[in-house]
Protein backbone atom coordinates (compact mmCIF):
# COMPACT_ATOMS: atom_id res chain seq x y z
CA UNK A 1 0.00 0.00 0.00
CA UNK A 2 1.21 2.85 -0.85
CA UNK A 3 1.96 6.18 1.24
CA UNK A 4 -0.54 8.18 -0.29
CA UNK A 5 -3.32 5.44 0.29
CA UNK A 6 -2.32 5.02 4.00
CA UNK A 7 -2.38 9.07 4.43
CA UNK A 8 -6.11 8.95 3.18
CA UNK A 9 -7.15 5.92 5.81
CA UNK A 10 -5.38 7.55 8.34
CA UNK A 11 -4.44 10.98 8.50
CA UNK A 12 -2.07 10.39 11.38
CA UNK A 13 0.33 8.32 9.00
CA UNK A 14 2.78 11.27 7.84
CA UNK A 15 2.90 12.48 11.55
CA UNK A 16 3.73 8.54 12.53
CA UNK A 17 6.28 8.23 9.31
CA UNK A 18 8.33 11.63 10.27
CA UNK A 19 8.57 10.18 14.03
CA UNK A 20 9.83 6.38 12.52
CA UNK A 21 12.74 9.04 10.59
CA UNK A 22 13.59 10.36 13.50
CA UNK A 23 13.95 6.86 15.88
CA UNK A 24 17.54 6.41 16.92
CA UNK A 25 19.53 2.66 16.36
CA UNK A 26 18.04 1.37 19.95
CA UNK A 27 14.77 2.33 18.91
CA UNK A 28 14.27 0.48 15.61
CA UNK A 29 16.36 -2.38 16.81
CA UNK A 30 13.73 -2.39 19.54
CA UNK A 31 10.55 -1.81 17.17
CA UNK A 32 11.70 -4.69 14.91
CA UNK A 33 11.92 -7.12 17.53
CA UNK A 34 8.38 -6.00 18.66
CA UNK A 35 7.14 -6.56 15.39
CA UNK A 36 8.82 -10.10 14.78
CA UNK A 37 7.27 -10.97 18.39
CA UNK A 38 3.68 -9.58 17.08
CA UNK A 39 3.54 -11.76 13.97
CA UNK A 40 4.30 -14.62 15.77
CA UNK A 41 1.55 -13.77 18.35
CA UNK A 42 -0.75 -13.63 15.34
CA UNK A 43 0.44 -17.38 14.00
CA UNK A 44 -0.28 -18.62 17.71
CA UNK A 45 -3.49 -17.02 17.77
CA UNK A 46 -4.24 -18.19 14.34
CA UNK A 47 -3.09 -21.79 14.97
CA UNK A 48 -4.71 -22.24 18.30
CA UNK A 49 -8.06 -20.90 16.00
CA UNK A 50 -7.56 -23.81 13.93
CA UNK A 51 -7.72 -26.26 16.94
CA UNK A 52 -3.85 -27.37 17.27
CA UNK A 53 -2.69 -27.98 20.97
CA UNK A 54 -0.67 -25.53 22.99
CA UNK A 55 2.55 -28.14 22.43
CA UNK A 56 1.69 -28.69 18.75
CA UNK A 57 1.50 -24.79 18.14
CA UNK A 58 5.06 -24.49 20.45
CA UNK A 59 6.98 -26.98 18.47
CA UNK A 60 5.93 -25.45 15.47
CA UNK A 61 6.46 -21.90 16.05
CA UNK A 62 9.65 -22.95 17.79
CA UNK A 63 8.57 -20.82 21.09
CA UNK A 64 8.70 -22.62 24.65
CA UNK A 65 4.86 -24.30 26.04
CA UNK A 66 4.36 -21.51 28.71
CA UNK A 67 4.85 -18.41 26.45
CA UNK A 68 2.23 -19.84 24.39
CA UNK A 69 0.15 -20.59 27.07
CA UNK A 70 0.81 -16.92 28.34
CA UNK A 71 0.06 -15.84 25.19
CA UNK A 72 -3.19 -17.47 24.89
CA UNK A 73 -4.77 -16.21 27.98
CA UNK A 74 -4.00 -12.71 27.86
CA UNK A 75 -6.63 -10.60 27.05
CA UNK A 76 -4.63 -8.41 23.92
CA UNK A 77 -0.92 -9.02 22.76
CA UNK A 78 1.35 -9.14 26.05
CA UNK A 79 3.86 -5.81 25.55
CA UNK A 80 7.17 -6.35 26.66
CA UNK A 81 8.34 -4.47 29.51
CA UNK A 82 10.93 -2.08 28.41
CA UNK A 83 13.64 -1.37 31.13
CA UNK A 84 13.88 2.26 32.51
CA UNK A 85 16.43 4.74 30.28
CA UNK A 86 19.39 5.14 32.35
CA UNK A 87 21.18 7.32 29.76
CA UNK A 88 22.42 10.61 31.61
CA UNK A 89 20.58 13.59 30.83
CA UNK A 90 21.29 15.20 27.82
CA UNK A 91 21.39 18.72 29.44
CA UNK A 92 23.43 16.91 32.15
CA UNK A 93 26.14 15.72 29.57
CA UNK A 94 26.17 19.45 27.67
CA UNK A 95 27.01 21.01 30.79
CA UNK A 96 29.96 18.29 31.98
CA UNK A 97 31.62 18.61 28.23
CA UNK A 98 31.64 22.32 28.58
CA UNK A 99 33.58 21.70 32.06
CA UNK A 100 35.60 19.57 30.01
CA UNK A 101 34.70 16.31 30.85
CA UNK A 102 34.90 13.20 28.04
CA UNK A 103 31.27 11.84 28.17
CA UNK A 104 32.44 8.36 28.02
CA UNK A 105 34.10 9.51 31.55
CA UNK A 106 30.79 10.52 32.65
CA UNK A 107 29.38 7.57 34.55
CA UNK A 108 25.49 8.12 34.77
CA UNK A 109 24.86 5.15 37.00
CA UNK A 110 25.92 2.81 39.58
CA UNK A 111 24.64 -0.76 39.74
CA UNK A 112 23.89 -2.32 42.78
CA UNK A 113 26.71 -4.39 42.85
CA UNK A 114 28.86 -0.95 42.59
CA UNK A 115 27.21 0.13 45.60
CA UNK A 116 27.46 -2.61 47.63
CA UNK A 117 31.03 -2.13 46.69
CA UNK A 118 31.08 1.31 47.80
CA UNK A 119 29.60 0.78 50.76
CA UNK A 120 32.29 -1.46 52.01
CA UNK A 121 34.95 0.49 50.91
CA UNK A 122 36.73 2.50 53.21
CA UNK A 123 37.01 6.41 52.75
CA UNK A 124 41.00 6.17 52.21
CA UNK A 125 40.74 4.02 49.56
CA UNK A 126 37.53 6.02 47.48
CA UNK A 127 38.11 8.48 44.59
CA UNK A 128 36.38 11.81 44.82
CA UNK A 129 33.49 10.59 41.92
CA UNK A 130 32.76 7.89 44.26
CA UNK A 131 32.81 10.01 47.42
CA UNK A 132 30.23 11.95 45.85
CA UNK A 133 28.22 9.29 44.55
CA UNK A 134 28.05 7.31 47.95
CA UNK A 135 27.11 10.97 50.22
CA UNK A 136 24.23 11.17 47.70
CA UNK A 137 23.13 7.22 47.68
CA UNK A 138 23.40 7.78 51.89
CA UNK A 139 21.48 11.24 51.44
CA UNK A 140 18.39 8.89 49.44
CA UNK A 141 18.83 5.68 51.47
CA UNK A 142 19.15 6.80 55.31
CA UNK A 143 18.81 3.61 56.55
CA UNK A 144 22.14 2.30 54.94
CA UNK A 145 24.06 4.18 57.03
CA UNK A 146 23.91 1.64 59.98
CA UNK A 147 24.36 -1.36 57.01
CA UNK A 148 27.78 0.42 56.37
CA UNK A 149 28.65 0.39 60.21
CA UNK A 150 28.12 -3.46 60.38
CA UNK A 151 30.07 -4.14 56.97
CA UNK A 152 33.13 -1.60 58.25
CA UNK A 153 33.22 -3.50 61.62
CA UNK A 154 33.05 -6.86 60.27
CA UNK A 155 35.87 -5.72 57.66
CA UNK A 156 38.21 -4.44 60.07
CA UNK A 157 37.80 -7.59 62.51
CA UNK A 158 38.85 -9.75 59.05
CA UNK A 159 41.50 -6.77 58.29
CA UNK A 160 43.78 -6.38 61.97
CA UNK A 161 42.62 -10.20 62.78
CA UNK A 162 40.54 -9.50 65.88
CA UNK A 163 37.97 -11.85 66.69
CA UNK A 164 37.40 -10.15 70.24
CA UNK A 165 33.89 -8.05 68.91
CA UNK A 166 32.71 -11.01 66.45
CA UNK A 167 29.95 -12.38 69.22
CA UNK A 168 28.47 -8.91 70.09
CA UNK A 169 28.55 -8.15 66.29
CA UNK A 170 26.99 -11.35 65.54
CA UNK A 171 24.15 -10.38 68.38
CA UNK A 172 23.60 -6.69 67.09
CA UNK A 173 23.45 -8.07 63.19
CA UNK A 174 20.82 -10.62 64.47
CA UNK A 175 19.17 -7.56 66.22
CA UNK A 176 19.03 -5.80 62.53
CA UNK A 177 16.08 -4.75 60.79
CA UNK A 178 18.52 -6.32 57.95
CA UNK A 179 16.89 -9.54 56.61
CA UNK A 180 19.99 -10.35 55.02
CA UNK A 181 22.48 -9.79 57.53
CA UNK A 182 20.82 -11.38 59.73
CA UNK A 183 20.76 -14.41 58.15
CA UNK A 184 24.31 -14.21 57.40
CA UNK A 185 24.92 -13.36 61.20
CA UNK A 186 23.05 -16.48 61.97
CA UNK A 187 25.49 -18.52 59.22
CA UNK A 188 28.32 -17.68 61.68
CA UNK A 189 27.11 -18.76 64.55
CA UNK A 190 26.43 -21.94 63.70
CA UNK A 191 30.53 -23.06 63.30
CA UNK A 192 31.90 -20.09 65.53
CA UNK A 193 34.92 -21.56 66.75
CA UNK A 194 35.60 -21.82 63.00
CA UNK A 195 34.75 -18.56 61.85
CA UNK A 196 37.32 -16.90 65.02
CA UNK A 197 39.75 -19.46 63.57
CA UNK A 198 39.53 -18.09 60.26
CA UNK A 199 39.47 -14.16 61.60
CA UNK A 200 42.68 -14.77 63.72
CA UNK A 201 44.73 -17.14 61.86
CA UNK A 202 46.98 -16.93 59.12
CA UNK A 203 45.88 -19.78 57.55
CA UNK A 204 43.42 -20.71 54.58
CA UNK A 205 42.05 -23.56 53.11
CA UNK A 206 41.70 -21.59 49.53
CA UNK A 207 44.58 -24.15 47.86
CA UNK A 208 42.39 -27.18 48.93
CA UNK A 209 39.10 -25.76 47.69
CA UNK A 210 41.16 -25.25 44.63
CA UNK A 211 42.26 -28.52 44.47
CA UNK A 212 38.96 -29.52 45.15
CA UNK A 213 37.39 -27.50 42.16
CA UNK A 214 40.19 -28.67 39.46
CA UNK A 215 39.53 -32.55 40.49
CA UNK A 216 35.88 -32.07 39.89
CA UNK A 217 36.46 -30.11 36.44
CA UNK A 218 38.35 -33.07 35.64
CA UNK A 219 35.85 -35.81 36.78
CA UNK A 220 33.64 -33.28 34.75
CA UNK A 221 35.33 -33.75 31.27
CA UNK A 222 35.94 -37.24 31.54
CA UNK A 223 32.61 -37.78 32.92
CA UNK A 224 31.50 -41.82 31.80
CA UNK A 225 34.72 -42.31 29.96
CA UNK A 226 37.39 -43.78 32.21
CA UNK A 227 37.60 -45.05 35.86
CA UNK A 228 39.95 -44.20 38.67
CA UNK A 229 43.53 -44.85 36.77
CA UNK A 230 42.92 -42.23 34.33
CA UNK A 231 41.69 -39.91 37.17
CA UNK A 232 44.87 -40.62 38.90
CA UNK A 233 47.25 -40.03 35.98
CA UNK A 234 45.41 -36.32 35.29
CA UNK A 235 45.16 -35.40 38.73
CA UNK A 236 48.58 -36.36 40.13
CA UNK A 237 52.12 -35.13 39.06
CA UNK A 238 54.23 -37.04 36.58
CA UNK A 239 57.27 -38.35 37.85
CA UNK A 240 59.54 -37.49 34.97
CA UNK A 241 62.98 -39.38 35.81
CA UNK A 242 65.82 -36.39 34.81
CA UNK A 243 68.05 -36.21 31.63
CA UNK A 244 71.39 -37.95 32.17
Amino acid sequence: MSEIALLVLNPRFEYIATEAKKLTLIEARRQRCRQARYERYLAVVELHRQGHTQLAIAERIGIGPETIARWLHAPEFPERRIRSDRRPDQALVVQKQERGLQPSLIRPHYSAGRVAALVSMPPQTRSAAQTRHLDAFLRFCPKAHQLRRFVLQFRAMLRWRNANKLCTWIEAATASHFRFLAQFANTLRRDLKAVELSITTPWSNGPIEGQINRLWAIKRQMYGRAGFELLKARALPWDVPHAA
